[in-house]
């Protein structure tokens, strides 16, 4: 094998290395942020929001629900959400992410309906 033969090889293998240790990072990062963004929120906000985390090739979309009141009470909740993705994560550009604040659905409470009782028939 020629002298540059072998270092073409050994900069394709570099450069498979670096995407893979890049896919990583980004990977590891959004399971780190889905299991400590709602603790650091629920001691910032005092709620736990319901939050779902979708990636799509280099964008990240964060949706988190919260009460209308918390809402109400806390405008800056995204602020808030990407100042902490940024300090913490610096592996996602924050022109990268979007996040999307809801307002959780709230149940309804059921009216109660009469069971109508059957009568026991026996053979």
């Amino acid at each position: 094998m020629s002298f540059g033969k072998k270092c073409f090889n050994f900069l394709c293998l570099g450069g498979f290395a670096y995407l893979g240790y890049k896919a990583y990072s980004y990977i590891t990062g959004l399971i780190n942020i889905s299991k400590e963004l709602p603790v650091y929120l629920k001691n910032v906000i005092g709620e736990t929001p319901s939050m779902n985390i979708n990636m799509v090739f280099n964008r990240i979309t964060i949706s988190l629900s919260f009460s209308a009141k918390t809402i109400a009470k806390h405008p800056d909740i995204a602020d808030t959400t990407l100042e902490y993705i940024t300090k913490y994560y610096p592996v996602f550009r924050p022109d990268r992410i979007v996040i999307e604040i809801d307002q959780k659905l709230e149940a309804e409470p059921e009216a109660e309906i009469a069971k109508e009782e059957e009568p026991v028939t026996t053979d």
